[in-house]
């Protein structure tokens, strides 16, 4: 009795799938809480919908046998098996080619106006696009009845192209896919380290926008297994189960990792919000008893600043990834003073100095 590996696949591609759609809601939540909901949000959505719908045809492919020796099911699971299948791969390339995209345009603003980075993301942006809904939409093309990619009766009565030739755009389309991922995940170290950023900051950034490389090693595994993929003229023992789980694992980790740098800020700000009680309580009633002296020559607006600068440094990548304006309160001297710290207001006094009574301002003059 062949094992049966279906079951345990189902498990773990809902509980990816699942852990996906938390992560995207919770980038909504974000992006509609910092009113910065854009185009990329609703590509992501859209990503995660897509999966949520290929994922309901691997239950039904399950139900009919997938995961098991496909040779050993009777004519009309197989079929079916077949026929989920047929819809579930398509329906995996368009989620995963729209996360891919919808990080892209999260990036692009990050990116100023630096026209040189913007047109290599349009360009993988666009190639990927095109390449993916090419391979999705090709093997239900190449035969003039779509139900000969099921139906060995309809396979012997219509004509079918070469599905060789489909195999390898597919291996093309994939491995551009890997170098895309691999692109986006080396890209913005080498922009966000060259910028003038405290180290602590670039790191931070480098990281959160990086993750893709995960999704780059789950993308060549699938490339490796896409010889496997089950047709009606190639119904094996394995039926294809490792190209299935590596093409989720992929599809998941790509909404996940693209999703988590815009739900970060959001993370800080709960827990900031959770603590600010409790500090803010201990800085009032420690004060007098904590032993700290004050010093007596220090300006309640320079406590004010001191006490400011810490939440700029926290919230500057924030700031970044979010591009939201971040307002300070404090108040520094002229650009040239030795005391000015680059943040805060800035007061400037004009002085006007008259050398002809006649030139004085009328009010001026009365006096």
């Amino acid at each position: 009795m062949s094992k049966d590996l279906g079951p345990a696949l189902e498990k773990g591609i809902w509980a990816a799938v699942i852990i996906a759609a938390v992560i995207v809601i919770l980038r909504v939540f974000a992006k509609i809480k910092i009113k910065r909901f854009g185009f990329d949000d609703a590509l992501m959505i859209l990503a995660e919908l897509l999966a949520i719908a290929s994922t309901v045809f691997l239950t039904l492919c399950v139900r009919h046998g997938f995961g098991k020796d496909l040779t050993t099911l009777p004519r009309i699971d197989q079929e079916l098996v077949l026929k989920y299948i047929a819809i579930q791969v398509p329906l995996v390339t368009f989620s995963t080619t729209f996360a891919r995209s919808a990080f892209i345009l999260y990036i692009l603003p990050l990116l100023g106006t630096n026209k040189i980075y913007q047109g290599l993301l349009w360009t993988f942006m666009v190639i990927q696009l095109a390449g993916n809904i090419t391979s999705a939409v090709l093997p239900l093309s190449i035969c003039r009845n779509v139900a000969a990619l099921w139906d060995p009766a309809v396979a012997l009565s219509t004509t079918c192209g070469d599905s060789n030739a489909i195999i390898k755009f597919a291996y093309f389309s994939n491995t551009f896919n890997s170098a895309t991922d691999l692109f986006l995940a080396v890209f913005p170290a080498i922009v966000f380290w060259n910028l003038n950023l405290k180290l602590r900051i670039k790191v931070s950034l480098i990281v959160l926008l990086s993750l893709g490389i995960v999704a780059m090693i789950a993308s060549i595994i699938k490339t490796t297994k896409l010889n496997s993929i089950p047709s009606i003229t190639n119904i094996g023992a394995s039926g294809g189960i490792e190209l299935i789980r590596w093409g989720y694992i992929e599809n998941t980790i790509i909404i996940i990792t693209s999703s988590i740098p815009c739900i970060r800020p959001l993370i800080i700000s709960s827990v900031r919000k959770i603590s600010s009680g409790k500090f803010s309580r201990s800085y009032e009633l420690s004060g007098p008893f904590n032993g700290r002296k004050t010093n007596p020559n220090e300006t309640n607006q320079s406590r004010r600043t001191r006490k400011f600068k810490p939440d700029l440094e926290n919230g500057s990548v924030d700031h970044i990834l979010n591009q939201s304006a971040h307002t300070s309160t404090s108040v520094g001297g002229h650009p040239d003073s030795p005391t000015f710290d680059g943040t805060g207001i800035t007061k400037q006094v004009e002085i006007s100095v008259f050398s002809d009574e006649d030139q004085l301002p009328q009010s001026v003059r009365q006096l």
